[in-house]
């Protein structure tokens, strides 16, 4: 076989493996399901690919070259391998199993994701999860991560996505802080304190009324943890999902605001890349992720949020 020549085809090496196994071309045709015609195309196909003669045929018997001998040895590594690759596809397909690898949010996989990864792989042993905690757009297909946790609906329209749970967003701050400045009783009164802001976003907090507030920020950060640390600290008002600031807002370390006024933001979703096979592993993790995160998330239990009964709103003493 010339180097620029085509490989042999593992069709054709899988033909010469069972024709040699069986003795004869009528009995691999049999075995594989095929014509002998289309057996001997094979081999005749193989034996030009390669340059030599495999086989010796007569009327009566059938035997290996000195060539044929040589290939017979390499090809039955090849036939081994990829019968094990099948049946190593065939295994992930039968049940969860392998490497998932998968993309959340900061914050949220920080919080909500690993501590309750845990349980999952108790229940799936045979699952490895890669995770990836990142704020930034990630492509599915180019990075090959098998599913993504995002916050809203993704851009690329070629995504499957599965609703998790509601994201809803709570208005904030520090009692020092509205010691200091007041408690703001409409949203209009937020013109008159320091609002927390995310970076490269317009500044514009909008409500449950369809008001927009052209907020004044004099801090403004990339990253939601960050901002709730500032607003723990008494720097001003932070407009967060409420997933970051529950604890805070149980203990009373932060106070919620303009509760009639605040609106279910947007929804938790399982996203990954359109496919005609979901594997095993994959619909095992996002049948998880519905279990622990929804319909409604635990996060938001007695806290006053859309969409929930709200608590009395805190009043902090002037």
């Amino acid at each position: 076989m010339r180097n620029n020549d085509p490989l042999p085809s593992v069709s054709g090496m899988l033909v010469f493996s069972r024709i040699v196994e069986e003795g004869s071309f009528s009995a691999a045709a049999r075995k594989l399901g095929l014509s002998k015609a289309s057996v001997s195309r094979e081999i005749s196909a193989l034996e030009q690919r390669l340059g030599a003669q495999l086989l010796r045929r007569t009327t009566r018997r059938m035997s290996l070259t000195e060539a044929g001998e040589v290939f017979h040895e390499r090809c039955q590594r090849v036939v081994e391998a990829a019968k094990e690759a099948e049946s190593s596809v065939s295994q992930l397909q039968e049940a969860p199993r392998g490497v998932i690898r998968l993309a959340v949010p900061m914050s949220f996989g920080h919080l909500q994701i690993a501590p309750r990864l845990p349980r999952f792989l108790a229940r799936h042993p045979n699952i490895r999860v890669d995770v990836d905690a990142t704020d930034r757009i990630v492509d599915l297909v180019y990075e090959r991560v098998d599913l993504s946790v995002r916050i809203g609906r993704p851009r690329e329209q070629s995504y499957v996505q599965r609703k998790l749970c509601p994201i809803r967003l709570l208005i904030c701050a520090s009692a020092e802080y509205l010691e200091r400045r007041g408690v703001p009783r409409t949203p209009e009164d937020l013109s008159e304190h320091v609002c927390l802001g995310y970076t490269g976003r317009t500044g514009i907090w909008r409500f449950s009324t369809g008001e927009r507030i052209q907020t004044v920020s004099s801090l403004n950060i990339n990253n939601g943890d960050a901002l709730r640390q500032a607003a723990l600290a008494g720097h001003g008002i932070a407009y967060l999902p409420s997933f970051l600031m529950a604890d805070d807002v149980r203990s009373g370390r932060l106070i919620p605001l303009l509760t009639p006024h605040t609106r279910h933001e947007t929804n938790l979703l399982a996203v990954y890349p359109e496919s005609r096979h979901v594997s095993p592993k994959v619909r095992a993790m996002i049948d998880w992720l519905v279990e622990e995160l929804g319909p409604e998330p635990e996060w938001d239990d007695g806290l006053p949020v859309a969409g929930r009964d709200p608590s009395p709103e805190i009043s902090v003493a002037r």
